[in-house]
């Protein structure tokens, strides 16, 4: 799949049946009149990969029958996805701008030629489809040109230059559209014009008779410059539009725009009592023609709301008012309007008289029956309070109650009064704007500005196994939640928002309290057997891990970043009394006790950077004051005087760090890269956070910690990253280029001497690398032969891989012969091919043969092994029994009086040496001759002669 290319898919038009033609000035411009641009200008733009896929309105089309599926053209980066099986392409782009996705499906391997399209034909190439958003379009005339088509080796896209005019049917309307694909074609001449507007559709409400009129921006994103034809407006409801193009505010018709550039027009209607859809279509002498989808609301005169009031709440404010004597036709819309801008906050049914709407802080609100838009009521201020940080707890009646703190997570100089939520054991959506509670029996998900609670769907139960006990939210937005109102028939459960993906994990008989790790892999709980201890449930398959050093623990949370605060009794016999607060890692490991203040702190919690921490002083069983401190414990200070039964304690803070990214991967690397993408946040759980990524000038996509890329072209590459937390919050883009190294390197073995006569030997090698990333290690392998047998099977020694240098120095053992090859790896991975085979043997010593009577023994440091064999005797004999060799090689003494050996193997002459030189000579090695096959048996060296004979060694070569 190629992710490189770039494409521009434009929306699909509609062409009807019955209805009035369209204006003068759409035909006009819908034909592509204009005069012609000047040449383009070849940039870098026009050497890369580019595609149009547009709209294409025939002069005679009949507006009144003109409909779309959205907005067009789309632009973005394509992927191409062969199916071999069918043998077609998709050319496939994802429009950020008009959240849009569209493809085009044609023959692959393509033909050069053109093509008359229609569904009736057999050919391949005469069936060509597009699809948007999921409506699917197959062109039942037209012509497919293709200029060019080349694969790959495996059969994908390397270049494909097309080009296709025609018209489809979708749902008996016709369609008319054109596309003009180019793919690894730098050809300057193919470059194209793009049109494109903004916005991209507009729509609009109005009360009736009143005059709307709207200026939309068009630009030219291509490579080729766009003489802007005539302008003019289509409807799909009416038999006339009621749109126009206001003459003297269209600066682009007959104006040329080169890349980039842009001009403005503005179109114009008086708002009736209906919906009015039409569209804008401006032609031009590029291939598609700009379509603009223009809609507009008009509504029939009501009288406002009256008796409007605001009240503030905790997190939002309940809106209430009278309706007027004239019924609305769908009920009532509450705007915010401070500042005089309008943003709608909710909408209404007809019988409703009040509305909670979130929000903090001043504002200033208005209420509009939804057919009368600008007959709104009369303003209304309300000021709710900002919650920056809040402690949120149970009493031990079940009610959550909320103590305000500072932005610090302190005491605020005026402390606030605790403050009930009406729920019941919460706990805080990674994105902080949904409590989730399981305290009424089911599993509830609540707003955290209005409380309004709704009930996940396919959990409530009948039976005392099914009833919820409590649950919490995972980061990465599902919930866990444990079910058993009996300790025995204790189990624990996931599942989505939505009620899908419910599934058991565990039974966990004798389990209680429930916290969310960092990651989505798993969960803490307290087990209730022996002297109690935490343990980690894998939420995969439910495996149980005990975290070491946690037995006798009374009550334990999970910070953001992932550790275990728990807390114990210092005296276990009593059940209240003074209490250690200890913070660890989820393994156990790290324990670092806490400096709270001395006395019966419980409940301790992290607030969600890891900085503050809340906790409960008890004075009895059933009381106890709020307090905060620093992260180490220190500092503590009262937040709250009121004595409640604090227990379950949880932070409700606002989302304040936007998350960070990082990209690593090595400066250079093979075809197949893997990068690893960094994400952190320092007030969210790392499991909460959202990766996006894309390579080259591709498509965004989610990605997780690595990513794995295969089958990239030689050359450099740019990988960016982003990543969003669950408030939205997003990092910066961070990006890193790297370059692809696809040659492999090579290594050639240093050719050693056939017959060492000398140890230790060293094996050495050259090796070049082609690709650019340089030559990084090298493997060796062996394999050997006995001296009375073959040669076996490759073997790798773990010293002998990834060398980094360019020797090996060896101690061969003695009589036998090694052959050995070596190849090399880059720094990018590449990983050659074996060199060559390169053999050398290490022989016999003198000592390894039997001697017959006649020989002396000797040592001196001149010879092979320090030893040598002698003997002046005519016929004296060295042995060697069960020798397997094709070769024999004698290492010996020649000198002016030396003498003659006769050398046999197995019973037969192979030769006679004659040791004589002008000069005394020692380790020589004296080749005898090369035999028609492999010999097996016994070798003997017999002297000839009365002259001194000097043996070393015995060379074996198979």
């Amino acid at each position: 799949m190629r992710a490189v290319s770039w494409v521009v898919v434009a929306a699909l038009a509609w062409m009807g049946g019955a209805g009035t033609a369209a204006p003068s000035a759409v035909a006009a411009g819908a034909g592509g009149a204009g005069a012609s641009g000047a040449a383009a200008t070849v940039d870098a733009a026009a050497e890369t990969d580019y595609a149009v896929i547009g709209d294409r309105v025939a002069p005679s089309a009949q507006a009144g029958g003109y409909k779309r599926f959205t907005a067009g053209p789309v632009a973005g980066s394509p992927t191409t996805l062969v199916d071999s099986a069918a043998r077609t392409v998709t050319v496939t782009v994802a429009d950020q701008t008009l959240d849009s996705t569209g493809t085009m499906t044609m023959a692959w391997p393509a033909r050069i030629g053109s093509w008359s399209l229609g569904i009736s034909q057999t050919e391949p190439e005469q069936l060509v489809k597009l699809t948007r958003d999921g409506k699917e379009c197959t062109f039942t005339a037209g012509t497919l040109t293709v200029h060019r088509a080349e694969a790959t080796s495996t059969g994908q896209v390397a270049a494909l230059t097309a080009d296709v005019t025609g018209s489809c049917q979708v749902y008996g309307g016709g369609y008319y559209a054109s596309a003009q694909v180019r793919i690894g074609d730098p050809d300057p001449n193919r470059v194209l014009a793009t049109p494109r507007a903004e916005p991209a559709r507009f729509s609009s409400g109005a009360l009736a008779g009143t005059v709307v009129t709207h200026e939309i921006t068009l630009s030219n994103s291509g490579t080729k410059p766009w003489t802007v034809g005539a302008a003019g407006t289509a409807s799909t409801n009416s038999w006339s539009p009621r749109f126009t193009v206001v003459p003297e505010a269209n600066a682009c018709t007959g104006r040329t725009l080169r890349t980039g550039e842009t001009c403005t027009l503005a179109v114009s209607a008086t708002a009736p009592t209906w919906w009015v859809n039409e569209h804008l279509l401006v032609g031009g002498d590029a291939e598609q023609t700009l379509v603009v989808p223009i809609s507009l609301e008009g509504y029939a005169p009501v009288l406002p709301p009256t008796a409007v009031t605001a009240a503030p709440g905790r997190l939002s404010a309940t809106v209430s008012w009278q309706p007027s004597g004239t019924s609305t036709v769908t009920g009532y819309r509450v705007y915010d309007v401070t500042g005089g801008g309008r943003t709608l906050l909710t909408t209404t049914a007809p019988s409703v008289t009040s509305v909670l709407v979130p929000g903090t802080g001043p504002r200033t609100l208005a209420v509009v029956a939804i057919n009368g838009r600008y007959a709104e009521s009369p303003d209304v201020t309300v000021d709710v309070p900002s919650v920056a940080s809040e402690v949120v707890g149970n009493d031990w009646y079940g009610d959550a109650v909320a103590v305000q703190t500072t932005d610090a997570g302190t005491s605020p100089a005026s402390p606030l009064p605790p403050r009930k939520l009406g729920l019941e054991r919460v706990d805080l959506d990674p994105s902080r704007t949904r409590w989730v509670t399981a305290a009424r029996g089911d599993v509830s998900v609540c707003p955290v500005a209005t409380e309004q609670c709704v009930t996940v769907p396919g959990i409530a139960g009948t039976g005392d196994a099914d009833t919820t006990r409590e649950a919490v939210w995972l980061p990465d937005g599902r919930i866990a939640f444990l079910r058993g109102w009996s300790e025995e028939l204790r189990s624990l459960w996931v599942v989505d928002v939505d009620g899908s993906g419910l599934r058991k994990v565990a039974n966990l008989p004798r389990r209680a309290q429930l916290a969310a790790t960092a990651g989505n892999g798993e969960v803490v709980v307290h087990s209730m057997e022996g002297f109690g201890r935490l343990e980690r449930v894998a939420l995969a398959d439910g495996r149980i891990t005990p975290v070491p050093g946690t037995e006798w623990i009374d009550d334990f949370t999970v910070t953001t970043q992932g550790l275990l605060v728990v807390e114990s009794r210092d005296d276990k016999s009593v059940t209240h009394g003074p209490r250690t607060t200890t913070l660890m890692n989820l393994d156990g490991s790290g324990a670092r006790r806490l400096a709270l203040p001395v006395g019966d702190n419980r409940q301790a919690t992290f607030n969600h950077t890891g900085t503050r921490v809340a906790f409960a002083r008890y004075t009895s069983d059933w009381e106890a004051t709020l307090w905060t401190a620093a992260a180490d414990g220190s500092g503590a200070e009262q937040l709250s005087s009121s004595t409640l039964g604090w227990i379950d304690l949880k932070w409700s803070v606002g989302d304040r760090l936007a998350p960070t990214t990082s990209v690593t991967v090595g400066s250079h690397t093979s075809r197949n890269a893997t990068l690893a993408i960094g994400a952190a946040d320092g007030d969210d759980f790392v499991g909460s956070l959202r990766r996006q990524c894309r390579v080259d000038a591709g498509a965004w996509t989610a990605c997780g910690p690595t990513v794995a890329l295969t089958g990239l072209a030689a050359g450099t590459h740019t990988v960016s990253a982003q990543v969003t937390d669950a408030s939205g919050k997003q990092s910066a883009v961070v990006t890193k280029s790297w370059v692809v190294d696809a040659a492999a390197p090579t290594a050639t073995l240093n050719a050693p001497a056939l017959v060492q006569t000398a140890t230790p030997m060293t094996l050495s090698w050259v090796a070049a690398d082609s690709g650019g990333s340089g030559l990084a290690n090298y493997d060796v392998r062996t394999r050997t032969a006995a001296p009375s047998s073959g040669f076996g099977a490759y073997q790798y020694p773990t010293s002998w891989q990834k060398l980094t240098v360019r020797t090996l120095p060896l101690t061969l053992s003695k009589g036998y012969q090694y052959c050995f090859s070596v190849r090399a790896r880059d720094r990018a991975g590449n990983l050659g091919g074996w060199s060559a085979e390169r053999c050398t043997s290490m022989p016999l010593d003198d000592g390894n043969l039997s001697a017959s009577t006649g020989w002396t023994r000797g040592k001196h440091t001149n010879y092979l092994f320090s030893t040598y064999s002698t003997t002046v005797r005519s016929g004296a004999q060295l042995t060697r029994t069960g020798v397997s060799a094709r070769r024999l090689a004698l290492v010996a003494t020649t000198c002016p009086t030396c003498g003659t050996v006769d050398v046999y193997h197995a019973g037969v002459k192979v030769g006679r040496v004659s040791l004589y030189s002008s000069t005394t000579k020692v380790r020589q090695v004296i080749w005898l001759p090369l035999q028609t096959r492999t010999r097996y048996g016994t070798v003997a060296v017999r002297s000839v002669s009365t002259k001194r004979i000097y043996v070393d060694g015995l060379g074996i070569v198979h």
